[in-house]
């Protein structure tokens, strides 16, 4: 394989990369009048004369009214038919209701229905710059939507604070320290105690429960586990933590542990009870954990095919790549960052920090910052396992020995099979998360969790218990040494025979053990 054939994975992957770049900056650059969650939808107003468009008492002139083949629901833009939208909420305040006119939210069953007695809410309370309150008419101050903005409500009636909220002139709203926009809440009535009801928000929650999160976790613990075992054992034997190899499974294991671990945490907990630091900072240390471990998978292939090639390489120079590649690792985080703080269009960054902690799956973000440098680096690891594979093919016959420290052709050549067979299963596990993904962004079905790559994770663990560490040779060694051949010794002794005479009294004349008379 010649140096071009190295470069072409890595220019393909980088169009394919650039291409879906290009495609949602096209989709970004439509131009509308004003940002989707300042609109409403005018079709049934009545359009006049000048072809402005007069909508629940708000005339909207032509320029801010525009033809919208899109909705957006919890943030994220989904198709839809066209249909005619107007800045109605740069004009006068908004604010949204769960449910149409004479329905409510019920909470039992996530959905509108109507209640027994039919309860109108044509008045809330509002609290103004000098943190006074007033009760005002709703339509006089503010224009009623009851389009969908987000899929799952937040309710929790049990608590008092969940009762507690100010409604600020433009219509944000403040709850729990934290401001929330117009389309990150809505109103209904809820009952607050037996036949009282009150007129109450419920924010966007962003997060998922139900048996899919319960099976991704408990298989990925599991995982972890296991991965916790298989690393405690390589660093216990000295030769295994020793050799280069040994070390970049241990530094891969010990990355890859914390960044799962991580993920399942804030699998299991609830964004809305983390501050926007912690949610956030949590993530991209998930993020850079992970990255960091696919980066030593890269290196390790590197370091077979230069022994295969045997090509010596100094300590120093080594331990010099190794923290070039732990400082690139930061760099991206770093650059990860930079990419959610610009002002992107929301299809572009990651999305980490805002309605969840990790990447937002709904979005390209995760694409490109996430699955594109997997890719990269896994196609630069398989390509540099299939040199090494032929490199071997190109060793003189009587090889025994490779590298600076001298290491056995034969010892090196089974840790790189086994190597080899668990980054198969690595690509395998990817290649499915990426394509996934794609399927489910072009088809808008999303699922934040999904349980298969939790049982892929899990799977991921069996074969490194398999392949990383039970065909170490150098684990193998020292297992045969100390747990086999001691439980050998035991049950030779546990084996023998000894006749006792009546009293108790060994027969056997040439027994190693001589009766003894102990005095009490």
């Amino acid at each position: 394989m010649d140096q071009s054939a190295m470069v072409s994975p890595w220019i393909t992957l980088f169009v394919i990369w650039l291409s879906v770049g290009v495609k949602s900056v096209e989709i970004a650059n439509i131009s509308h009048p004003c940002a989707y969650a300042h609109t409403v939808n005018i079709t049934d107003g009545l359009r006049m004369k000048d072809g402005s468009y007069s909508y629940a008492g708000v005339v909207v002139p032509p320029h801010l009214t525009a033809e919208y083949s899109f909705k957006v629901i919890d943030g994220v833009e989904y198709r839809a038919k066209k249909h005619l939208r107007g800045c109605v909420c740069l004009l006068k305040p908004c604010i949204s209701f769960c449910c149409p006119e004479n329905l409510v939210f019920d909470a039992k069953h996530w959905n509108c229905t109507k209640p027994h007695q039919v309860r109108e809410s044509t008045h809330v309370e509002l609290t103004y710059a000098n943190r006074s309150v007033e009760q005002v008419r709703i339509r006089d101050r503010f224009v009623v939507r009851t389009e969908l903005g987000c899929r799952n409500k937040f309710v929790d009636k049990k608590h008092e604070n969940f009762w507690q909220w100010d409604l600020l002139e433009n219509g944000t709203l403040q709850r729990d320290n934290r401001l929330w926009s117009t389309d990150e809440y809505c109103f209904s009535p809820l009952e607050h105690k037996p036949e009282q009801w009150e007129l109450t928000p419920l924010n966007c929650e962003r997060f998922q429960t139900g048996y899919r999160v319960w099976i991704y976790a408990i298989c990925s613990i599991i995982a972890i586990i296991i991965n916790i075992f298989i690393l405690s054992l390589l660093c216990s034997v000295r030769d295994a933590r020793k050799s280069h190899y040994g070390q970049l499974i241990i530094y891969y294991l010990l990355s890859m542990i914390v960044g799962y671990s991580l993920l399942v945490y804030l699998a299991l907990k609830n964004p809305m009870k983390l501050t926007h630091v912690a949610c956030r900072n949590i993530g991209f240390l998930a993020y850079f954990c992970i990255m960091l471990s696919f980066v030593f998978l890269a290196i390790c292939s590197l370091d077979f095919l230069l022994k295969f090639k045997q090509m010596s390489v100094k300590n120093s120079v080594r331990q010099l790549g190794l923290a070039l590649a732990v400082v690139a690792v930061i760099g991206l985080r770093f650059l990860v960052s930079l990419a959610q703080d610009s002002k992107l269009p929301k299809h572009f960054k990651p999305g980490m920090g805002e309605d969840y902690c990790w990447f937002d799956v709904r979005t390209w973000g995760i694409l490109i910052y996430y699955y594109g440098p997997i890719a990269l680096l896994l196609i630069f690891t398989i390509v540099c396992c299939l040199k090494a594979y032929f490199s071997i093919y190109e060793l003189p016959p009587d090889t025994q020995y490779i590298t600076v420290p001298s290491t056995q052709l034969k010892i090196v050549k089974t840790h790189f099979y086994a190597f080899s067979a668990y980054i198969v299963g690595v690509f395998a596990v990817w290649i499915r998360e990426i394509v996934v993904y794609i399927m489910a962004r072009v088809r808008e079905h999303f699922f934040i969790i999904d349980f298969w790559s939790g049982i892929c994770i899990l799977g991921l663990a069996i074969a490194g218990f398999i392949l990383l560490l039970g065909k170490n040779l150098y684990v193998k060694s020292w297992w045969a040494i100390n747990v086999e051949s001691s439980q050998t010794d035991l049950s030779i002794i546990n084996g023998r025979v000894y006749k006792f005479d009546e009293k108790g009294d060994l027969k056997s004349s040439d027994s190693p053990y001589k009766p003894t008379v102990t005095s009490l």
